[in-house]
């Protein structure tokens, strides 16, 4: 019989690797590449020939790579399937990120519940951090116990007689982070997947994630608040030789600012378990539990104060090190937020910059080093070593000496993670760094415009190196 095609003409711009299907009765099976064409096979063995191969009949949103072909597949109620992949490797490898559950569908009392919960906690939190401030941020020496320090910031686990009965500790992180508030704002929330795509390519602080549903979406007024429930998967070092299994948590994410009673700005961020009917354990993992939340006080115009507290339930039999590692590891992250909103902010100036270039044209080139004047000339044949660039955000030529490159994030036409080293001037880099953030904010959460890689262009004075990034969820062409 003919094997059914599951990847039409439309999408051979994507092959070998995108695989977009629906299934028929579908049951534990693999996905196999014969003569090219990707298929799906029952792995009931009493069946026929006819019947070991199910029929395409439709799309949805999967992806597939040769190296990641079992599955396990079930019907949902509705005319759609469910596939819950059990070996893809996201990190590293997958163009979209697959979520594994059916929708999660949330009645009004329900949205109303979660956004209460997600206000007592991070009040809580709040009076906590009002508490720090008044105590001059005094640390409990007796029952926090130092564990880890990068810079000024310090990580502190409580001590086991403070908290006897916690098979796991609880976490505090106190100490400046760089950057403004809303810089570190704009670097932690992520209210869509492409946001957390992009904001996982500087933090490197999941491999696998989902939007499950949106509760609050920021506004023109409030760029910054969000809550939303998500997945996520985290790798687990030692995971892909069957010592342990990874780790996945459904969680509540809650961003927004408050206001201390002198009026000054307090940007939090929570993060906090929930469970739902429809979120069930996926096969090869563990399902954890966690709830942190951080409290982000501008004190400086590049300095914010940072107060963090935790716990992470990693589940299992998982040994106690490796989930307090976890923990630390997830919770410094935080110190890349400026960065991650910083190279946001340029990714989205940039954009800026080359509309106006393709509507108006660009500056007539000269070969003078904007930054320092110096006589800038290309390589000539033959000729190796360090040369001369040219700033993409004003076209000026920079010398070898002055370009500053930086690597951007940004979702390739075809859905892929790509990272692009990309070269600017110092002043523009300047200009870029005083930029208004919160205006940034509202194109990408509000308006919800996503840099691609059309603002690069592809040859000339537009294209820098490109690089298939290996950071997380991202692929090889």
């Amino acid at each position: 019989m003919a094997l059914p095609r599951l990847v039409s003409s439309r999408h051979e711009a994507f092959l070998p690797w995108v695989v977009r299907l629906e299934c028929l009765a579908l049951s534990r099976g693999t996905i196999k590449c014969i003569d090219g064409d990707y298929v799906w096979r029952n792995s009931r063995q009493d069946d026929g020939a006819a019947e070991m191969w199910t029929t395409a009949i439709g799309w949805c949103d999967l992806t597939f790579l040769p190296r990641a072909r079992k599955c396990t597949g079930e019907r949902t109620r509705g005319a759609s399937a469910e596939l819950c992949v059990e070996h893809l490797q996201m990190a590293g490898g997958s163009r979209f990120t697959v979520n594994p559950f059916p929708d999660l569908v949330l009645t009004a009392e329900d949205r109303s519940q979660l956004i209460e919960i997600a206000q007592e906690l991070v009040m809580a939190k709040f009076a906590e951090y009002q508490e720090h401030i008044n105590s001059q941020k005094y640390v409990d020496l007796a029952r926090w116990k130092k564990y880890s320090k990068d810079g000024n910031t310090m990580m502190y686990l409580e001590r086991k007689k403070s908290n006897p009965e916690s098979r796991l500790p609880a976490l505090l992180m106190v100490g400046p982070l760089p950057g403004s508030l809303d810089e570190n704002l704009f670097g932690l929330v992520s209210p869509t997947l492409e946001t957390m795509r992009i904001k996982s390519s500087y933090l490197k602080d999941f491999n696998a994630a989902a939007v499950l549903a949106t509760i609050v979406e920021p506004t023109v007024e409030d760029p910054f608040r969000s809550v939303v429930v998500k997945w996520m998967e985290i790798d687990i070092p030692g995971a892909s030789i069957g010592f342990v299994r990874n780790r996945d948590y459904i969680y509540l994410e809650s961003t927004g600012i408050l206001r201390l009673d002198n009026g000054e700005r307090v940007g939090y961020h929570l993060l906090h378990s929930v469970s739902f009917p429809q979120s069930h354990e996926l096969p090869n993992r563990v399902r954890g539990n966690m709830s942190f939340c951080g409290m982000f006080h501008q004190e400086a115009p590049d300095k914010t104060d940072c107060r963090g507290t935790g716990v992470m339930d990693p589940g299992g039999d998982m040994i106690r090190v490796l989930g307090v590692m976890g923990m630390a590891k997830a919770t410094m992250a935080g110190l890349k937020y400026s960065y991650c909103g910083q190279m946001k902010k340029l990714a989205w100036l940039l954009e800026q910059r080359h509309a106006e270039a393709r509507e108006h044209g660009t500056p007539a080139f000269k070969p003078v080093c904007v930054t320092c004047q110096k006589k800038v000339k290309g390589r000539s044949f033959g000729e190796f070593g360090k040369v001369g660039s040219t700033c993409k955000l004003c076209f000026g030529a920079v010398c070898a000496s002055c370009k500053i490159p930086k690597k951007l994030s940004f979702i390739a036409p075809d859905l892929e993670m790509v990272q692009r080293k990309v070269t600017f001037c110092a002043r523009c880099l300047i200009e870029a760094t005083h930029m208004d953030t919160e205006e940034a904010a509202r194109v990408q959460f509000v308006y919800k415009h996503t840099v691609t890689s059309s603002v690069y262009g592809s040859s000339g004075r537009y294209s820098d190196e490109s690089t298939r990034s290996d950071s997380t969820m991202t692929s090889y062409a």
